[in-house]
């Protein structure tokens, strides 16, 4: 086995973004490399390693019948372990399913999680995800059915969608051809609220260059976990806990008069922060009540209910998660929630919410019939 170093790139995306296409790509135009595949998919069929394989003369590994990021992450490191001492490359490229999350994977490959360690020239170079231009753009309308494109109905579409923005570094908007110029800017604009530290492409029919998915040297896993957009924005409003990293960040090009895509498309955030808990009924409620123009809420609540607690709130789109995640120990209990989406009316979110704290003598109360954690579709 050699020991020159062996960099990888991690591809997830929804099933149907064009993950397949851009490996096939790769495959026919590796910039030089001899690429080595991994692919996964859910199915006991590996529809996807058939289709790069017969790009590949070489041929594939196929994990199949489970997801990379949870159930076969064991299989991943055996496998990649195998394939680097029998056969010659130098690059890897790992095709993750559809519904996979992208930071366990990387915690995997980065010998962070304990199922084993990989061999120690190979290194997580690049972590990409490929966005569905059409399927983001209609992910987050209210008035949009949505297909049941992930096999999984406990992981919801947007859910998935949002956490592979948030984690990878290098972006593919992907079928921009589908998308009106307009609506385009303005899905750009909300993924760069999302994740304004990535390096983000729009292509049709995921054609990219080699270069800037491979050997990029963009992965950084202390800054890939700290500065997702929600997390940048607590910091830039004073939260201590995620003070350390850099605050100042692109949301995205401007236009020749200066204005930044996001403000230019009203795309926006804002921090809701108050040191009263809430009604636990009354916020239960209030999160059912989904709004389009919300694309992503994600931060921490106090709730009268768990005065000791820390309710972690997750929402993507229609899917809501709100359980708790920790004690509040020797910090100050306090609600702190970032918000991200379009024409937000901060003022009548705030009140909606201010309506759902707890009275002095709601917190006194005891409540048997808690409705956290929940999680909803």
């Amino acid at each position: 086995m050699s020991t020159a170093e062996i960099p990888i790139t991690v591809v997830s995306g929804p099933l149907g973004a064009g993950k397949t296409t851009l490996v096939n790509r790769l495959l026919d135009d590796p910039g030089g490399r001899e690429i080595a595949v991994v692919v996964n998919d859910m199915g006991e069929l590996n529809v996807d390693a058939e289709l790069v394989a017969s790009e590949s003369d070489d041929g594939v590994i196929d994990l199949s019948n489970g997801c990379i990021c949870c159930r076969l992450q064991d299989d991943l490191v055996t496998e990649v372990t195998r394939l680097a001492e029998t056969r010659s490359f130098d690059y890897l490229l790992i095709e993750a399913s559809g519904i996979s999350e992208p930071l366990p994977i990387a915690r995997t490959l980065t010998g962070e999680s304990n199922e084993g360690n990989l061999p120690e020239q190979l290194r997580l170079d690049t972590t990409v995800s490929v966005i569905d231009a059409y399927g983001f753009w209609k992910a987050f309308d209210p008035a949009e059915s949505l297909p049941d494109a992930a096999p999984d109905p406990e992981r919801p579409l947007t859910d998935v969608l949002v956490e592979q923005v948030e984690f990878c570094d290098v972006l593919l908007l992907n079928k921009c051809d589908m998308v009106p110029g307009d609506a385009l800017d303005a899905v750009e604009a909300e993924i760069r609220e999302l994740q304004p530290r990535a390096s983000l492409h729009r292509t049709t029919h995921s054609e990219v260059e080699p270069s800037q998915v491979l050997d990029t040297g963009r992965f950084d896993f202390g800054a890939a976990k700290r500065q997702q957009g929600w997390k940048q924005a607590l910091a830039s409003d004073g939260d201590e806990a995620d003070d350390d990293h850099d605050h100042d960040h692109d949301h995205g090009h401007t236009h020749d008069e200066g204005v930044s895509a996001a403000t230019a498309h009203g795309v926006e955030s804002f921090v809701y922060r108050r040191d009263r808990p809430f009604h636990p009924h009354r916020l239960d409620a209030w999160l059912d009540d989904w709004r389009g123009n919300v694309v992503r809420a994600k931060g921490f609540a106090w709730v009268a209910s768990r005065p000791e607690t820390v309710l972690g709130v997750s929402q993507a789109g229609p899917s809501v998660q709100a359980g708790p995640i920790g004690r509040w120990e020797d910090d100050d209990p306090a609600t702190r929630l970032v918000f991200i989406g379009r024409d937000l009316d901060e003022a009548a979110l705030c009140g909606e919410l201010d309506d759902c704290l707890a009275t002095t003598d709601e917190r006194a109360a005891a409540y048997p019939d808690d409705p956290f954690p929940r999680e909803s579709p």
